[in-house]
């Protein structure tokens, strides 16, 4: 380096990539795990924020991806470029010349509303889907013509899956076992205090090395702690409140 050049910076994508390479982490794993989309979790890795829509996502990504590696998500997300101004370029910690993109005030307002309406939509699929599930679905005597029908036990409703929330106040270690399959290999995951991981199946099985830092909510139903010392319990939708 020669004199009075300055040390290279190193941007807020290359602080997350790093921090996750060093826990031998995989992008699908993190994914998995914060339910952060993993396409939204490589655009902040390769500071492509334009990619994720409007900055009040970018923020809310930013600060569980951070959250989850054990990083100062405060401090990241004073990192993130503020709201563009109308015909504002935004390029944001590459040194390697990119596409140019216009990024107007109509555009953002159009893709927010096109985004919240594909959630919504999204949402009352799965609302169609569960209630099909669980509903059973008896033929009616009059689609036969002539034939007598015996009434007979109604089919057993068929069991939902449930979304099991783990927030851990302080640094715990867990394991999870849904429908059987190891989520985190047979050795478990050590999570730092503030993360918050959801896990969907018909049986889930928690294991925590500190119960009273371990907080649990089904379907979005706040649980409370599970309990003192090191603890195991398993939900599913037959035992969920």
């Amino acid at each position: 380096m020669t004199s009075g050049s300055r040390p290279p910076t190193v941007t807020l994508g290359q602080s997350l990539a790093a921090k996750r390479e060093e826990r031998g982490l995989s992008i699908e794993q993190v994914a998995t795990a914060t339910r952060v989309r993993a396409e939204y979790l490589r655009a902040l890795e390769s500071d492509e924020i334009v990619r994720l829509v409007a900055p009040v996502y970018a923020k809310g990504y930013l600060r569980t991806y951070a959250s989850y590696l054990g990083l100062d998500a405060d401090e990241l997300a004073a990192q993130l470029p503020g709201r563009p101004r109308p015909g504002l370029e935004l390029r944001l910690g590459g040194s390697a010349p990119r596409p140019r993109v216009v990024v107007t005030t109509p555009m953002i307002a159009a893709s927010a509303v096109v985004l919240l309406a594909g959630a919504f939509g999204g949402y009352a699929w799965r609302q169609v889907v569960a209630e099909q599930r669980s509903t059973a679905v008896l033929p009616s005597p009059s689609a036969v013509a002539g034939t007598t029908v015996t009434p007979s036990a109604s089919p057993a409703i068929q069991a939902r899956p449930i979304v099991v929330g783990v927030h851990v106040t302080e640094t715990v270690w867990i394991n999870a076992v849904v429908d059987g399959t190891p989520q985190y290999g047979d050795s478990g995951r050590t999570l730092p205090a503030g993360s918050i991981v959801y896990f969907t199946g018909l049986d889930v099985r928690i294991t925590t090395s500190k119960a009273s830092a371990t907080l649990i909510s089904i379907d979005g139903r706040n649980l409370g702690a599970m309990g003192v010392g090191v603890a195991t319990r398993e939900f599913s939708s037959q035992t969920s409140p």
